[in-house]
């Protein structure tokens, strides 16, 4: 009986714990990194551990809820609450990460990539680098 209730303690403990990181995550702006992500939970629930917001990012992302935009250069992977197809720009000065709207037709699913291999592109991702409007606005 005690395992039982134990075991249900846990796992409302950890289904509580991915709702605040969720949470905190889609109330950003922009792009965040895991440790923004933790440094937003933890000035709320300051008992949550980094490794368990780390975990609960793989977690949500796993599920489909967010997505890993991996790092560039010499940065940190973000996250993105935008799950839908797009394309991410990254400013040369500042590092930070924008959304881009461009059309995604026949990029995925109508068209397939083939090589003589019979390689089948199944994802994708393209980042353009620049300098963001903050920025240029700061060199005049």
């Amino acid at each position: 009986m005690i395992t039982i209730i134990g075991n249900i303690m846990k796992q409302v403990r950890q289904t509580l714990q991915k709702e605040v990181t969720y949470n905190a995550m889609i109330n950003f702006m922009g792009h965040p990194t895991a440790e923004e992500v933790y440094e937003s939970v933890h000035e709320k629930f300051p008992h949550i551990s980094k490794a368990t917001v780390y975990r609960n990012l793989s977690a949500l992302e796993e599920k489909g809820m967010i997505k890993r935009v991996p790092k560039l250069g010499s940065g940190s992977d973000r996250y993105d609450k935008n799950t839908h197809p797009h394309f991410h720009a990254k400013c040369r000065n500042c590092g930070k990460i924008f959304d881009v709207a461009l059309p995604l037709e026949d990029v995925m699913g109508k068209a397939k990539v083939m090589d003589d291999d019979g390689f089948a592109l199944s994802s994708y991702q393209l980042i353009f680098e620049g300098i963001c409007t903050d920025c240029r606005s700061k060199e005049k």
